[in-house]
């Protein structure tokens, strides 16, 4: 796992080597083993390091034979050593044991299409000199984050936006617009982000920059929702799964270092702990002092019964709140997500013996583990959600709206009093439009996996992993478990009522009974109780009229209206 970056200069002028390091050296926590440059007049590629396989020789970019190739590449290919040998019967020459450059002898063989031969998570950057072009591609899932800005005469790029912040002629300015979208969603959503000029490149994409021109990003796969398996038996739907699953960790187990499993003692994880041989890897677990909030208890559950051993710590509040600064500062971007706290402290809990760890996200967008999937079940199984029902707030909007409606903390109305600014469903509009299913209730998933998963979920994982130089790899969201999932029917993943269905049937076969039925919780913190208390003095000073008018992004008297 590593932190990439790069800068092109339309002009010819030289890169200088100095605004290379001043980007790198933002990234330093996504890769503390070694950094590495390649800098060819006008064009420069860096890599911050974490070292995981080849830990002699994997030093970054990488070139090819003649080298008139490079690359800086951020991930981890599963299906690399296979790849390696079918190109060594093509006469590639390696030089190194690692995934990166296998890519970069796939890229000569396939052209832009060697991204739909790779299985894994990476955001990646190929310098082709002969061409004289960059490519920029990012896996399926949105795994790992790529980000990309135009202006003056340089194209760069980064694995996070402080990286860009960090050149002295990049102005820094509030998109009012994404502002905006923030408070709707709780994040911004692709391909903008906060700051005007740093686009996000989607997942599962491409992008080339050729003949001083940043081309449209290009799509290279997308979640197929048409057609389904309805031949299929529930034990048949269950055993594919429980079979994909299984595969997904075994192939996400492949480090020439240690392995931990995060394990909250929910359903997701809990399965992928299920599907490691237990001598194989480490897990870690975190809890709070407030009980409500601590499933460490479940988490111990299932370490004992797979004979996992546990490391285990209880956060006192001091400690989290002497972190909390600290968190949110990671991020870059706001985001209304509370869970990035717990996920920083176990991200740090988890660093200080392993560099890689697997964690159950994404489980829950592909199999049916929010709530309102139900909600949206019911709605649609009555016919209700045809019935006006003007005093029930965003009951019978489409489900493309609804599905955002019912979650979001503000209204569009409230929005547009407290940024001055009207909101837009761009996003929403734009996948309802590509949502090919003809399950309109499958629609909630691929919405929930484009947006809220690659845009929010997934980000934080990254961050807070990658700040404490940490590789996080998710089971879930292998490629060939998401394409089978979205070709079960909607009613096989709520069963009797319940979210998970299948993952739950699967769970009887290898967890405590205990845990199966238990309610999603989500890695919760009692954040509202802590700004009503130890944290009041933190949140009344980001909300006093004086500093919400000295930051001139938002109307300060709206803000105290709405928030009384």
């Amino acid at each position: 796992m590593c932190g990439i970056c790069g800068v092109i200069d339309f002009d010819q002028n030289l890169v200088l080597e100095e605004e290379l390091r001043c980007m790198n050296g933002t990234l330093i926590h996504r890769g503390p083993d070694g950094e590495g440059y390649f800098i060819l007049k006008n064009v420069g590629l860096a890599n911050r390091r974490l070292s995981v396989i080849d830990l002699k020789f994997g030093s970054q970019p990488i070139h090819n034979e003649d080298k008139s190739l490079w690359i800086t590449f951020n991930g981890e290919i599963y299906n690399f050593q296979k790849t390696r040998v079918s190109l060594q019967k093509k006469n590639h020459r390696f030089y190194t044991k690692t995934d990166t450059e296998c890519i970069l002898h796939l890229y000569e063989e396939e052209g832009a299409n060697f991204v739909k031969k790779l299985d894994g998570m990476f955001a990646l950057a190929i310098w082709d000199e002969k061409k004289k072009e960059l490519l920029l591609a990012r896996d399926p899932m949105g795994k790992k984050p790529l980000y990309w800005a135009l202006f003056g005469s340089k194209f760069v790029f980064a694995s996070e936006p402080k990286a860009i912040l960090a050149l002295p002629d990049f102005k820094r300015v509030i998109d009012r617009g994404s502002l905006s979208k923030y408070f709707f969603y709780g994040y911004v959503p692709s391909p903008n982000t906060i700051f005007k000029g740093i686009n996000r490149l989607s997942a599962g994409s491409f992008m080339r920059v050729r003949k001083n021109v940043a081309e449209e990003e290009k799509k290279y796969w997308e979640i197929d929702y048409s057609g389904k398996f309805d031949d299929l038996s529930n034990e048949e739907r269950k055993d594919q799964v429980k079979s994909l699953l299984k595969k997904a960790v075994e192939k996400r187990l492949v480090a020439d270092v240690p392995i931990g499993v995060f394990l909250s003692g929910g359903i997701d994880s809990s399965l992928v702990a299920a599907f490691i041989p237990p001598k194989k890897v480490e897990a870690f677990t975190i809890g709070f002092e407030d009980s409500f909030f601590d499933e460490s208890v479940y988490a111990k559950m299932v370490a004992d019964h797979l004979g996992i051993k546990q490391n285990i710590k209880i956060f006192k509040n001091s400690e989290v709140f002497d972190l909390f600064p600290e968190a949110l500062e990671l991020m870059d971007e706001p985001m209304a997500d509370p869970s990035i706290l717990p996920t920083y402290l176990l991200s740090a809990f988890t660093g200080q013996r392993v560099k890689v760890a697997l964690s159950g996200d994404g489980g829950d967008e592909s199999f049916a583990g929010y709530p309102k999937y139900l909600a949206h079940f019911f709605l649609h199984k009555t016919g209700l959600e045809k019935v006006p029902f003007p005093h029930v707030a965003n009951f019978s909007s489409p489900l493309y709206l609804r599905n955002q409606l019912w979650i979001s903390s503000l209204s569009a109305k409230e929005i547009g009093r407290i940024t001055g600014v009207n909101l837009r469903f761009d996003e929403l509009v734009k996948y309802h439009r590509i949502f090919n299913g003809k399950d309109i209730l499958d629609e909630a998933f691929f919405l929930d996996q484009k947006m809220t998963l690659a845009d929010q979920n997934l980000v934080k994982v990254d961050r807070a992993s990658m700040a404490n130089s940490l590789e996080v790899r998710c089971p879930f969201l292998d490629k060939a478990l998401v394409e089978f999932s979205a070709k079960l029917p909607f009613k096989s993943k709520i069963g009797r009522f319940k979210t998970k269905y299948l993952l739950r049937e699967i769970a009887k076969d290898v967890l405590p009974k205990e845990i199966i039925n238990l309610p999603k919780k989500g890695f919760g913190i009692p954040l509202k109780k802590w700004l009503d208390n130890e944290l009041a003095d933190f949140k009344n000073h980001y909300l006093s009229i004086e500093k919400i008018n000295k930051e001139n992004l938002l109307d300060a008297r709206a803000v105290k209206e709405i928030i009384k």
